[in-house]
């Protein structure tokens, strides 16, 4: 086997006599093993040598999973002069030590944001206008995080942006830029001039400041009124257009932004290179800077083309109601004593919609219950609204008093104002690593893809914005309890239990994935053991994996060691049959690879990484 180099750094501690090793690092950050731990080996013949490990730092390293594994390698933010960089292929020797994790000396895109000027007018405002800069490009590997940095551009001011630069084979970068809504005392905001605009750039070096146009001559618009049933005007309405560059992305605001007047009239211009329709969205605003919204409906067109110049005058319809306002407590059973209180910081929201007209009319209000469980919440009680209203409710992280209603009609709610939420389910374990519990490991469930694909795009959006349950296995042990949603929109939950022990263990982190809530067991307390499965009466144990230590150093492009450096490496998934399990699945398939470990590197650069096996 071919020598590789030594890492240079040993951290020691010194106990009662003892001399014990210190440091590890796993998923949170580094593990510093506590004073008087034994180490691990004191020659390689302690080690696995038939699986190649070898012992070093009284620790066994070498002999990793298979993989397939990726790493993204990210300087400190002190050290301007390096750029991260994106590993799609880790080789991992047997031994364990990775080499060299050189980083890239970044190349700058430069720009300053400007109005079109629009022939033969010679005297536009040539002053920078101000802005948000997004620069994005894909994963180099499956599933992994890509790159993404965002700059706020002030008016009259321009941007550098320090990327990788673009090499052969490379995509190019997707600059996203939008213009800043922030409305103005006197004069018009950014927005309100110029809509966003996205453009692909290759950074093959660093880029002089050149001038980036936004807008343009032959650019759609969207035009019309908005008028209230008697034929007025409706004023302080912020009217824009959100569609798609990207069909597999997010709808975004893809148009300028205008404020109607007591004429109701209004005029976008979209962006340029839309794909499919748009939505015209007008939503009431404020009549002044320091105002509250006004309670009235917000108009949606839907199915606008995005290429071409359309019009479109809205009406209200007259059966929206009156503001009006509809106060709730919000309670919960406490599984702990029996008792039903208060849930305080729940965030509760309200939709009502109609349709006509060939346009959709929402009022939506959110608001968060005090500490009584009180929340106030502002409509209109308007007879059509009024059989509309749906109701939605997401507890705080870690409450023990009830879960979560999902888009339930309020005229289901037979004893308003009270609202009572429906349980939640306990999921207790013991968690062991080596024959022992480990103590003051963090435990954190999150929704799974499977329960969030198996939902629809409105429930996704919920499901995914719920704040995460999440615990600390006891001081003295391994065992944890915490609290889900069993069940959303007729569908079990299944999660995913993420593990992360404490600094002082050379445990791995790991992540027992894809756990399901038993039907028979909904509303019951379940346990969970790993390797997987689920059990009702005395906690099992989840048994973590051991740990495969591998360690490398991260370097600048001259040579020298890098302190500070973030390494994260991430095992790429090969399996991609889920997709076709479930329901509402993206046609891209875009399963995450999974992050098994990160650490920073010290004085030295060396950096040292636990992997579950």
């Amino acid at each position: 086997m071919t020598a590789r180099p030594r890492p240079p750094c040993i951290l020691l501690a010194a106990a009662g006599g003892t001399i014990a090793v210190v440091a590890m690092a796993a998923l949170g950050g580094c593990l510093s093993v506590p004073e008087g731990v034994a180490p691990m080996c004191h020659t390689d013949n302690d080690c696995d040598r038939s699986h190649g490990e070898l012992c070093e730092e009284g620790v066994c390293w070498g002999n990793p999973p298979p993989g397939p594994y990726a790493a993204v390698v990210s300087p400190p933010s002190s050290r301007q002069d390096l750029v991260a960089r994106e590993i799609p292929q880790l080789v991992i020797p047997d031994h364990g030590w990775v080499g060299d994790l050189t980083l890239e000396v970044p190349v700058l895109l430069s720009g300053k944001l400007v109005a079109f000027c629009p022939p033969p007018l010679v005297t536009c405002d040539p002053t920078p206008l101000a802005g948000t800069v997004t620069v994005s490009r894909p994963p180099q590997f499956r599933g992994g995080p890509g790159f993404k940095t965002t700059t706020n551009v002030a008016a009259g001011a321009s941007f550098a942006m320090p990327v990788r630069r673009t090499q052969m084979g490379d995509d190019p970068y997707t600059v996203t830029i939008v213009p800043d809504a922030t409305r103005q005392v006197t004069g018009r905001s950014a927005a309100e001039i110029v809509p966003p605009r996205r453009m692909k750039v290759a950074v093959i070096d660093n880029l002089a400041t050149q001038a980036i146009e936004l807008g343009g001559a032959d650019l759609p618009t969207i035009s019309g009124t908005l008028r209230d049933s008697s034929g007025a005007g409706l004023a302080n309405y912020r009217v824009s257009a959100f569609g798609h560059w990207d069909p597999t992305e997010p709808v975004v605001e893809v148009s300028t932004v205008d404020y109607t007047d007591a004429s109701g009239a209004y005029s976008v211009t979209l962006s340029d290179e839309l794909v499919n329709t748009v939505e015209l969205v007008a939503r009431p605003v404020p009549a002044t800077s320091n105002g509250a919204p006004p309670t009235a409906a917000a108009i949606h067109v839907t199915g606008l083309g995005a290429t071409a110049a359309s019009a479109r005058d809205l009406v209200m319809p007259n059966n929206l109601g009156k503001p009006t306002t509809l106060s709730l407590q919000i309670q919960g059973l406490d599984d702990q004593t029996g008792m039903i209180g208060p849930v305080s910081a729940a965030q509760v929201s309200l939709t009502g919609s109609l349709t006509g007209s060939g346009a959709s009319f929402t009022v939506a209000d959110t608001e968060i219950a005090d500490a009584s469980g009180q929340v106030t919440l502002r409509l209109l009680d308007g007879d059509g609204l009024m059989a509309s209203y749906r109701l939605s409710v997401a507890p705080p992280a870690g409450a023990n008093r009830g879960g979560v209603i999902f888009d339930q009609a309020l005229s289901s709610f037979t004893m308003l104002p009270l609202v009572r939420l429906p349980p939640r389910i306990a999921v207790r374990g013991n968690v062991v690593y080596g024959g022992k519990p480990l103590a003051n490991a963090t435990i954190t469930a999150r929704p799974s893809l499977r329960f969030l694909w198996s939902l629809d795009a409105t429930a996704q959006v919920f499901v995914a914005s719920i704040p995460p349950s999440t615990t600390t296995t006891a001081p003295n042990s391994g065992d944890f309890v915490l609290r889900v949603d069993p069940i959303v929109e007729q569908t079990l939950g299944h999660y995913d239990l993420a593990i992360e022990p404490a600094a002082g263990t050379r445990a791995p982190s790991f992540v027992v994935r894809e756990f399901a809530i038993p039907q028979t067991l909904a509303l019951a307390p379940v346990t969970i053991t790993y390797p997987f499965q689920l059990a009702d009466g005395m906690a099992p144990d989840i048994y973590l994996p051991d740990a495969a230590f591998i360690h490398g150093r991260v370097a600048a492009p001259d040579g020298q060691a890098v302190e500070g450096a973030e390494v994260r490496v991430y095992e790429v998934s090969t399996q991609l049959t889920l997709c076709s399990e479930v329901e509402h699945a993206p046609a891209s398939c875009p399963i995450p690879a999974a992050l098994q470990a990160r650490n920073t590197s010290d004085a030295a650069g060396t950096v040292r990484l636990a992997l579950p096996r």
